[in-house]
């Protein structure tokens, strides 16, 4: 990642904020479109409701996507931050200093994720920072706020303290670490398992899909009547509010 320290220092990643590009808001309609027009397709067999659904679905499916990537990105930084942890408490260990130890961290990340992934675009911004005066608690502080992340923030208020107020770095950042990353793994734990009931509530979604079509096959389901449109609208908004809270209880904050 060739970037000039201005643009470490002025143009820094808000990690509660993603732009889809155009390749991303295409995907999202297209997906959106074709999802919605085939549901409407089979419950109402009517062109026009197609067209009309899949539109409307392909527009909100964009914010869709956004939230699903924001939440992908901040869980991608959140492992690299673990990894950060265990590299700066390893060289505290054996009695680095401060920037020493975040310059060793970014030579540590960049052979396991790359000079492009997150952390090492952080960890340089760090050092670039340390360099031109600025301090690490400024710079933590900074990087707690633009990720929105629990763990970050812990780790910044722990490095506040340490340095306003004194204390033995290489024992706290040793606990600290062991914490911060015994909750992360904890919560990885959690998001596996939790993922599996949310691929069950996918699949019983699903399932009218499949069965509307091999009734059809027996008997008229396609009915134009009033009685028809409605029964059809209410059996929808049923899945869809189950689906709504489904993925609200298996959606544990942390």
């Amino acid at each position: 990642m060739k970037k000039s320290i201005n643009d470490f220092l002025k143009n820094p990643i808000n990690y509660n904020i993603y732009k889809l590009n155009i390749a991303e808001r295409l995907l999202a309609f297209v997906v959106g479109f074709a999802l919605a027009a085939f549901v409407a397709h089979t419950f109402f067999e009517f062109i026009i409701l197609d067209i009309v659904a899949g539109v409307v679905l392909g527009i909100v499916a964009q914010p869709i996507l956004r939230k699903i990537l924001t939440s992908n990105r901040k869980n991608k930084l959140l492992l690299q931050f673990k990894e950060m942890l265990d590299s700066l408490n390893t060289s505290y260990s054996v009695g680095k200093t401060t920037q020493a130890a975040f310059v060793e961290a970014y030579k540590d990340l960049s052979l396991l994720y790359g000079d492009e992934s997150y952390i090492c675009f952080e960890l340089q911004r760090i050092n670039i920072g340390l360099t031109n005066v600025s301090t690490i608690e400024e710079l933590l502080a900074d990087f707690a706020l633009r990720s929105n992340l629990d763990d970050i923030k812990t780790f910044s208020d722990v490095f506040y303290a340490i340095n306003r107020k004194g204390g033995n770095i290489k024992t706290v950042i040793g606990e600290t670490k062991s914490i911060i990353c015994d909750k992360i793994e904890i919560e990885q734990e959690i998001k596996t398992i939790t993922s599996s009931s949310k691929n069950g509530l996918y699949i019983i979604m699903c399932m009218p899909l499949l069965i509307v079509p091999m009734m059809s096959g027996f008997m008229d389901t396609g009915g134009a009547g009033l009685v028809d449109i409605i029964t059809k609208l209410v059996a929808i908004a049923a899945f869809v509010i189950a689906f709504v809270i489904g993925l609200k209880i298996t959606d544990i904050k942390f």
